[in-house]
């Protein structure tokens, strides 16, 4: 399914069944903006990755009821994306220094021992959490992993930003469990204005 499917999928639930969101998603990112975020990672960006900021820049996702990506994540405008890579290339220069860094090398996708220069969150939870994409060369080049307590849990949990959203929407469209990596299959509920995904009922 294409990156806008599953958008226009994923905003007509949200239209039908949690509206007070819709007005958080932001507009699409600018000409400027993608060309800005491309020279700061100074590495090709996936091609999902830019189809799916062509139609939206994220989410104005502290006022967001709930999270759009399970199970506890929102997604992140160009600006924030940048801000959150540079607190934890901070975070990792005042632990290791500054490199260089063996992990950069290797393929997208393996467990790195810190954070890398080429990991561009995409999406943040409430604890500090991120999904960030894999832009380390690789046949899992613009692979989604997830970075919490200051390390990467591995395997990625999706294969890019297409598959991410694909299965979002048929979570929230057909009711296919999302899955979660150290969760159980999640489907979406709207409780008192709030999206939260549970486990799927026995």
């Amino acid at each position: 399914m294409s990156v806008a499917t599953s958008w226009d999928r994923i905003v007509g639930w949200l239209a039908a069944n949690h509206p007070a969101t819709v007005p958080h998603i932001n507009p699409p990112a600018t000409a400027v903006d993608l060309r800005y975020l491309q020279a700061a990672m100074n590495r090709p960006l996936p091609t999902d990755l830019v189809e799916y900021l062509q139609i939206a820049d994220g989410t104005n996702h502290r006022y967001v009821g709930g999270y759009l990506i399970p199970p506890f994540y929102n997604l992140l405008p160009i600006m924030d994306m940048l801000s959150a890579r540079k607190i934890h290339q901070e975070i990792r220069h005042r632990i290791d220094g500054t490199g260089p860094w063996a992990s950069e090398s290797e393929p997208a996708g393996q467990r790195p021992t810190n954070w890398l220069d080429s990991f561009l969150p995409v999406a943040g939870a409430y604890d500090g959490g991120l999904l960030f994409v894999d832009l380390r060369d690789g046949d899992q080049f613009g692979c989604i992993s997830e970075w919490d307590e200051g390390v990467m849990e591995p395997p990625p949990r999706w294969s890019g930003v297409g598959e991410m959203l694909d299965e979002v929407a048929s979570a929230l469209v057909d009711g296919h469990p999302a899955p979660t990596k150290y969760h159980s299959p999640d489907l979406p509920q709207v409780n008192d204005g709030y999206l939260r995904w549970g486990d799927v009922p026995a």
